[in-house]
């Protein structure tokens, strides 16, 4: 093994213990596993590229230096945006299909609508959080006083009272 190639091995194996270590201690439910993963996987991924001879050309080919110190810097900040664009992502995914919106549409929005205007029009227009209703289960938002499903009173001690004051 050579030394270029030895050095090539450390990042990319630096990269799955991240990897390991951002699935295992995911405690709230809203990133998916999955865009965890892609951007633990980024890293490394475009490290390697960058410190490979082809990265290196196209480095050089663009006027950066193309030494392999240069090259795994490049390749490492690379990889750190696209691994922050990727868990944007998924928090995006995560967050929708926790407020019931259409999760995918809003993903894929952000996605292609360039210069971040997806992601900045999703945290403008994304839904209320909803609670389930303590009577039917059913989604309502936060702080209503009735279920709009139901009719039930939302957060009374006495007994559930209907939209139309009768006690059951």
């Amino acid at each position: 093994m050579t030394q270029q190639s030895a050095l090539l091995l450390i990042p990319f194996l630096g990269g799955l213990v991240v990897a390991a270590v951002l699935l295992g201690t995911a405690t709230r439910n809203v990133l998916p596993r999955s865009a965890m993963a892609i951007a633990a996987l980024a890293i490394p991924i475009w490290v390697v590229y960058f410190a490979s001879s082809q990265g290196r050309s196209l480095l050089a080919s663009q006027g950066f230096l193309s030494t392999m110190p240069e090259a795994l810097w490049f390749g490492l900040t690379f990889g750190v945006f696209t691994a922050a664009f990727f868990l944007a992502l998924g928090y995006i995914y995560g967050d929708a299909k926790r407020r019931q919106m259409p999760a995918w549409a809003w993903m894929i929005a952000a996605f292609l609508i360039p210069n971040l205007i997806g992601f900045i029009l999703y945290f403008l227009f994304r839904g209320p959080l909803l609670r389930p209703c303590s009577s039917c289960g059913k989604p309502i938002r936060r702080g209503e006083a009735f279920c709009s499903h139901c009719g039930c009173s939302q957060g009374s001690s006495i007994g559930r009272i209907t939209a139309d004051n009768r006690t059951i």
